[in-house]
């Protein structure tokens, strides 16, 4: 476990005196604090009206002498902010990364060489940002054991990789905050290499954006923060079951699983520019928590409950023991599981907008005194209904313009059931109310909807 690390404070001020109204320090130039915390000055500072101190005059000179003075003799405490706010993500960084994973030497990342290639990269990235390994004998690596061959010999499956930022606070640091994202696709088949772009190199880049971001924090959040990546998703969730059942702490400690899938498209390539999060009526705390956070250009955030879409990815396993999780997804388009999911489709900016949201939710809840609490049965709102209608609605007039170029995007029997949706849905919402049938019926359109339209 590392201590927390802390800066010395420094003073920026311009350097050419005769630029009037620029030759005093900048009190948002001290560095200090994580996380952008308010700049408590102290009266010294106060006394040239809020703009800080021209130390180019005598008067200036000794008021900041004997601020000095005091802070060097630890007379004085000042709780400092950083120099500028939080790191956002690289649009052109997380590109490199999906080109680099999706790219043919990676070879879809299904196959042996595939897959080597994947993990040496993660490991790679990981030991640059100085994360240590989170695996038992310092290992990145957590093999997954196959079924015994002949003699009793065991063959590896797959291999999960993963690394820890330790937090910063005594109290808190032995608590974990989870950010996932598997690195596995389909490989080659039948002679075709599956990149797998937006499932799930979109996220993986997210992933590694995140621990690059935190990791540049003059002082690390309180708790701690792992960064996992798992192997065979596309097997069963076999990867996330693994390590669920073969924690390197028990489970009680991990305080909320975060994992992320097709994050670099939209709905069926809808212009919806949402991106979907599951997981929070079980835990409404965190619900709170994300709408909270405020996302960046014209991105929305909107909820729906896992039983509109069922276990689809690694949250399935901590879902199964009561784990707070969430699950970030644009939702599934026609190069889903297709070898057209290729890195130049994805959208970098909605990419790098999703990743500061996420980026936001981790350091939050691993920041937090107290952290949401599994709930059940789940708690469901009105917030859910909203995106199915949104969701609709903008289906439907996606149709209607391109009927009218004679080509609609739904077939009559599906236009009719998407309008039926549409109605009913916003019918729940001028009543404001959603009773057990209507949850079962919106249920069963949700999932028609996944399995026919998009």
């Amino acid at each position: 476990m590392h201590a927390p690390i802390h800066r010395p404070t420094r003073i920026r001020y311009n350097r050419n005196p005769r630029q009037s109204g620029q030759n005093r320090p900048n009190p948002h130039g001290i560095q200090g604090c994580w996380g952008g915390c308010k700049f408590l000055c102290c009266r010294e500072l106060q006394e040239s009206g809020g703009g800080g101190m021209n130390i180019h005059d005598s008067a200036g000179w000794k008021r900041w002498m004997r601020l000095v003075a005091l802070v060097g003799s630890g007379l004085l405490m000042v709780q400092v902010a950083q120099s500028a706010e939080s790191p956002t993500p690289q649009a052109d960084r997380l590109k490199r990364e999906v080109f680099t994973l999706a790219s043919p030497e990676f070879e879809g990342r299904g196959t042996t060489v595939g897959k080597q290639k994947a993990r040496e990269h993660l490991v790679a990235a990981f030991r640059e940002l100085h994360l240590q390994p989170l695996f038992p004998g310092g290992s990145y690596l957590q093999e997954i054991p196959g079924p015994k061959q002949a003699g009793g010999k065991e063959i590896v499956m797959g291999t999960n990789v993963g690394a820890v930022l330790p937090g910063s606070d005594p109290q808190l640091r032995d608590e974990y905050v989870i950010l996932s994202a598997h690195f596995d696709h389909l490989g080659i088949r039948g002679g075709k290499t599956y990149p797998g772009a937006d499932d799930n190199a979109g996220s993986v880049a997210m992933l590694l954006e995140v621990a690059r971001l935190l990791a540049a924090q003059p002082v690390a959040p309180r708790r701690s923060v792992v960064f996992l990546s798992c192997d065979l998703e596309e097997s069963l969730l076999w990867g996330s079951r693994w390590f669920v059942a073969h924690p390197p702490w028990p489970l009680a400690r991990v305080k909320l699983f975060v994992t992320a899938e097709l994050i670099g498209r939209t709905l069926g390539d809808l212009p919806l520019p949402a991106v979907f999060v599951m997981g929070g009526e079980h835990a409404p705390g965190l619900r709170r928590l994300v709408d909270g956070v405020t996302p960046p250009g014209n991105l929305q955030v909107s909820h729906l409950g896992v039983d509109l879409v069922g276990v689809r990815s690694d949250y399935g396993p901590f879902k199964g023991e009561k784990v707070p999780f969430l699950f970030f997804s644009g939702g599934e388009h026609r190069d889903y599981h297709q070898p057209t999911d290729t890195a130049d489709r994805l959208d970098y900016q909605r990419l790098s907008h999703i990743t500061q949201v996420i980026r936001d939710v981790v350091l939050e809840v691993a920041t937090v005194e107290r952290t949401p609490a599994w709930s059940d049965p789940p708690e469901h709102t009105l917030g859910e209904v909203e995106t199915i209608e949104r969701i609709t609605g903008t289906l439907l007039k996606l149709d209607d313009t391109l009927r009218e170029r004679g080509r609609g995007r739904l077939t009559d029997q599906q236009r009719f059931t998407v309008s039926n949706i549409h109605t009913r849905t916003r019918a729940m919402l001028s009543e404001k109310r959603v009773d057990p049938a209507d949850r079962a019926w919106l249920i069963r359109s949700a999932q028609w909807m996944l399995l026919t339209v998009f």
